[in-house]
């Protein structure tokens, strides 16, 4: 399976006849210049430190300033231009042929690739701009009120998942900030939860199968994706244990035993290398008992590879009901 996972994207080879560009000056910051440290830039953007450190080497872009101390911090505009070069980059562009083009050129290259652009819905426009301005009760009011209207699985396809998106898209243009995403999470978490525990709690106890274990691995911090999962296994009547966060794989196995669990749902953004992913889920499989399966998903480019035969790549919401169905018809057969 390793081998599969082999070409990470973050850090991908020369091609032949690739030019190099010469490494950048370093820059010192000037009195009163405010930067981001890479820390910060590799936790918020999903970028490892070693690949931002490549990049600057290999292709003269970020060019980070040097504090005093000689750490890195990156200039506002270029931290605005690395989060659409993410996006970029999980849309399938190269290292390449992004990082050497002006935010005005990758926004083009957006704008062909579908990444920047939506499909219209005013309702949701009207939450965007809600958060956008700070109105966060107005936000929280809007939220539930169509949560109310539609019910949890319109809910979940309909809202939670496209919002979700218009929502990576203003961060990575740097229309909408950090803060503004952890209100949404927080939000949207909150109407989650209330729209899916009445029928969790019935569910609760009546031996519904399958009996799923959701979570994330140790590295993948993201949990919006796995909590609307959650939500689609509830409404396909699977009894649900929710771990959450961050899981060590032990933890994983302990837990699986000690709730007789079926299937083990993982959730993957671009923020965990591809190599990570590869070999949690290798030694995930191997510690689990072959009668229990992996079901993988989420935004992660790495889930576009082959993957061990004991683990399924759900390819989005909708089909979890029928996965869910063909499980239930293989366990009786």
């Amino acid at each position: 399976m390793a081998n599969s996972f082999e070409r990470d994207f973050d850090l991908e080879p020369f091609s032949a006849g690739e030019e190099i560009s010469a490494p950048a000056p370093r820059r010192a910051a000037a009195p009163g210049m405010v930067g981001i440290g890479i820390g910060a830039i590799a936790h918020e953007i999903g970028l490892t430190k070693d690949t931002l450190r490549v990049w600057e080497r290999r292709y003269g872009f970020p060019r980070p300033m040097r504090s005093p101390g000689g750490e890195r911090l990156y200039p506002q505009e270029q931290v605005s231009k690395l989060r659409l070069v993410k996006r970029l980059l999980d849309a399938g562009h190269r290292p390449s042929k992004v990082l050497g083009q002006s935010i005005e050129v990758l926004q083009q290259f957006a704008e062909r690739s579908g990444i920047a652009q939506d499909a219209p819905d005013a309702e949701l426009d009207h939450l965007i701009s809600l958060l956008r301005a700070s109105a966060y009760e107005e936000f929280r009011f809007g939220l539930l009120k169509r949560a109310t209207r539609d019910g949890l699985e319109r809910f979940v396809l309909d809202v939670a998942a496209p919002l979700s998106a218009r929502v990576g898209n203003g961060w990575a243009a740097g229309t909408l900030q950090v803060h503004h995403e952890h209100l949404f999470s927080e939000a949207l978490q909150t109407t989650l939860r209330t729209l899916m525990r009445p029928l969790s709690d019935a569910l609760r106890g009546r031996g519904s199968r399958p009996r799923v274990l959701l979570t994330t691995l140790s590295g993948e911090g993201h949990g919006l994706g796995i909590l609307m999962a959650e939500a689609m296994f509830t409404l396909s009547e699977c009894e649900c244990i929710q771990l959450g966060l961050q899981t060590p794989l032990h933890d994983i196995v302990d837990a699986v035993a000690v709730h007789n669990v079926d299937i083990v749902a993982l959730s993957f953004t671009g923020v965990m290398p591809t190599q990570s992913i590869a070999h949690g889920l290798t030694d995930l499989r191997n510690l689990l008992p072959p009668q229990v399966r992996i079901w993988v998903g989420g935004s992660s480019p790495a889930l576009r590879r082959k993957f061990h035969d004991g683990v399924h790549h759900v390819a989005g919401l909708t089909p979890i009901d029928a996965t869910v169905a063909d499980w239930r018809q293989s366990a009786v057969l």
